[in-house]
């Protein structure tokens, strides 16, 4: 690719006003040579210093300092050098707030040559096709500060046709993702890109955001238009549109109107009860006289009517005659009503319901800007948590790259912030892309997988199951009416594998015994229903003569045996297989009280673990409590089990897993009780699981999906 085809097209995301926490500056200088742009980006995030006089000695220092011919590489790293210098004249001569607090990028983008030199968090990104690659280095850490160190590193790199880079601070990449930057640029061209960008920026009223972008378009360049004429775009700087200052001056105009005719109703009201209503009164009594003598002199003759036609009114053209009639009349009447209001005698009336219809419109201004407000002042709070949430973000970033404490507790703070500006529409998009990122960055530090409905899920069940169980590499999953399915994680494919008849009742657990290569399931009936694997048979299984299947939320297996947990009456029934039926259920806590009562779910792995609806667990071995034991070290802010709703345990397994279904997330824990990951589902309803150590697979379950996880 010739130097001449790549010639960059510059656009800038600027402000023009201060900012009332830092100065922001971004801009190009002149070309020295026809195809060199110098650029810079500049944040000082402190307002206690002279901001302009620090950029100006940077920019100017850069831009005097450079020479035209020789080996661009060394003369740019010789321009640096004089930067440093004329910044640590600066801060020797008092100007010294500035450091620690400078965020900048200078650089020279010449052809297909790209050089640059930074400090601070300044972050620079090449987009290349679908790839996006990080060209800019990490901060110095603080105890490295010094004046004359201010640009240290120099990078220096090549572009290609096609090629987008974009330079940015720190609260831009808060408000839009990398992956929706690429996006914006793959499917727009360079204007509107840039045009979708400040729109939203705009719209979120974000002004302490600076951009850069270089856009390389190689020989698709517009001849009419040169490639290095930057284009400029200013935040702070939105001159209203026509309409938008009509509607302004008119609902002004209303707005004054509805006050003027509110102070007004006072008086009206006081002269209306004094001049008006008694001369109104006076003329309907003076009427009512008048009719009441003219229906004495025209009495009706009652034997007139005797000779008249008998009219059937029930008929149907008669009834449609008079309906048509009927709404003509009243059409005229309204007709010869408004025309009497014009008569001078009647004019007053006429002013009192234009005052009454004014009255109504000021009424109804009131309550629409009242409403409006209410919604302003919403938008505005939650704008205000956003802008929060994104200074809290960021601070948290820097905090934790400082490994400074409360680091984490700034992150919550941040996501609960962003959470709260989620919630309005205008700017939902960026709120939960913060949301996202913050989340993220909460993950690494809480040992958590986050799973969205975007991720690719590994299949589909045909229904909600009730409950899911993994058997090597298949699932087996029930429904709530008993109808067994079959999943291959491998060969993705799903079979039926039974079903347990309705009349004994709606399914609520089962559990696998791995000797006997069965599924059991227990029904709110209760009853217990054994499926064999390998046979494929269904049958009910009996107690002994004289008993029945306690009524359980739980169900384990262990041995031959069956295990209940009674909810309700606060025990776990032990029922020993025999012959031909299980024995009476024997109380297996019996040797020191144990509190069982409201449990959720139990799990066997040759000790007991039940499930308290507190999100707690009981180990129980050999009929006793382990006194000792509990399950701690789930990492902040979500350290409580809200509400536990399935445990699991084994013995061929090293660790204990609980479903959280307030939280969404499924819990992993050792055998001891110590936290160790958890995985978090993002927007959707986590309803049951299956774990196989040995495969070191994961399946979650939402409704039908089910989403396949390493572990």
């Amino acid at each position: 690719m010739s130097d001449k085809n790549l010639v960059a097209r510059i656009g800038q995301i600027a402000t023009k006003g201060k900012h009332k926490e830092r100065f922001l500056f971004v801009g190009t200088i002149e070309p020295v040579e026809s195809r060199d742009r110098f650029f810079y980006l500049i944040e000082i995030d402190t307002p206690w210093v002279d901001g302009e006089r620090i950029k100006k000695t940077i920019v100017n220092t850069l831009s005097q300092s450079w020479r035209a011919s020789g080996e661009k590489l060394e003369n740019f790293e010789a321009a640096i050098k004089k930067v440093n210098a004329a910044l640590g004249e600066l801060s020797q001569g008092g100007e010294h707030e500035w450091i620690g607090k400078l965020n900048s990028i200078i650089g020279l983008i010449s052809g297909e040559q790209l050089i640059f030199s930074q400090t601070g968090r300044i972050s620079g990104y090449l987009f290349r096709g679908n790839k996006i690659s990080h060209i800019t280095e990490k901060p110095i850490e603080e105890d490295e500060i010094h004046p004359l160190k201010t640009f240290v590193s120099i990078i220096d790199g090549s572009v290609a046709a096609l090629d987008k880079v974009i330079i940015a601070n720190s609260e831009l990449y808060s408000h839009f993702s990398l992956d929706r930057l690429r996006r914006i640029f793959t499917e727009l061209n360079y204007k509107d890109a840039i045009e979708e960008i400040v729109k939203n920026l705009r719209r979120a009223k974000i002004k302490d955001a600076n951009m850069i972008v270089f856009d390389l378009p190689g020989e698709n360049v517009d001849e009419e238009e040169p490639g290095d004429k930057p284009d400029i775009i200013l935040l702070d700087d939105i001159p209203d549109s026509k309409a938008l200052h009509y509607t302004k001056t008119i609902f002004k105009g209303l707005g004054s109107g509805a006050k003027a005719t509110g102070r007004g109703a006072k008086k009206l009201a006081e002269y209306w009860s004094k001049s008006i209503q008694p001369k109104i009164s006076e003329k309907l009594k003076k009427a009512g006289e008048s009719r009441g003598e003219s229906s004495k002199k025209f009495q009706p003759k009652t034997e007139r009517f005797d000779r008249s036609p008998k009219v059937n009114y029930f008929n149907r053209n008669s009834k449609k005659n008079n309906l048509s009639s009927n709404i003509g009349n009243v059409f005229n009447n309204i007709g010869l009503f408004l025309k009497s209001l014009l008569k001078t005698q009647n004019r007053k009336y006429l002013y009192i319901i234009i005052i009454i219809l004014l009255l109504g419109i000021g009424f109804i201004k009131i309550q629409l800007n009242n409403k409006n407000n209410s919604s302003l002042s919403s938008t505005n709070n939650n704008l205000e948590s956003l802008e929060s949430a994104r200074s809290l973000y960021a601070k948290a970033l820097d905090d934790l790259g400082l490994k400074k404490s409360g680091a984490k507790d700034e992150l919550i703070s941040a996501r609960d912030a962003a959470t709260k500006a989620a919630g309005t529409p205008s700017i939902a998009d960026e709120a939960n892309n913060l949301l996202a990122q913050i989340n993220t960055k909460l993950d690494e530090l809480n040992s958590a997988t986050r799973v969205r409905a975007s991720d690719s899920q590994a299949f589909s069940l045909n229904s909600k199951p009730v409950d899911t169980i993994a058997v090597g590499a298949n699932i087996f999953a029930i429904t709530e009416n008993g109808a067994i399915s079959k999943y291959d994680t491998r060969a993705k494919t799903a079979e039926s594998y039974g079903q347990v008849e309705e009349t004994l009742g709606k399914i609520l657990a089962m559990a696998y015994n791995d000797s006997e290569n069965a599924l059991y399931f227990l029904s709110d009936k209760p009853t217990v229903v054994r499926l064999d694997i390998t046979s494929k048979s269904v049958k009910e299984l009996k107690t002994a003569e004289g008993s029945t299947w306690e009524k359980a939320v739980g169900i384990a297996t262990y041995s031959n045996n069956i295990y209940l947990l009674d909810s309700a009456v606060g025990q776990i029934w032990k029922h020993t297989a025999g012959d031909q039926t299980y024995s009476k259920g024997t109380a297996y806590v019996s040797k020191q009280p144990v509190s069982l009562k409201d449990t959720k779910d139990i799990a066997i792995d040759g000790n007991v673990y039940v499930l308290k609806a507190d999100g707690g667990v009981l180990k129980v071995s050999k009929g006793a409590e382990d006194t000792n034991y509990s399950i701690s070290g789930v990492p902040t802010p979500d350290t409580k089990i809200v509400a536990p709703k399935a445990i699991s345990a084994a013995a061929d397994t090293n660790s204990i897993y609980i479903l959280d279904a307030a939280t969404n997330r499924l819990v992993q824990f050792s055998k001891v009780g110590a936290f160790q990951k958890q995985y978090v589902f993002d927007g959707m309803q986590l309803n049951s699981y299956a774990v196989n150590e040995k495969l070191k697979k994961i399946w979650l379950c939402s409704e039908s999906k089910v989403f396949e996880i390493d572990l």
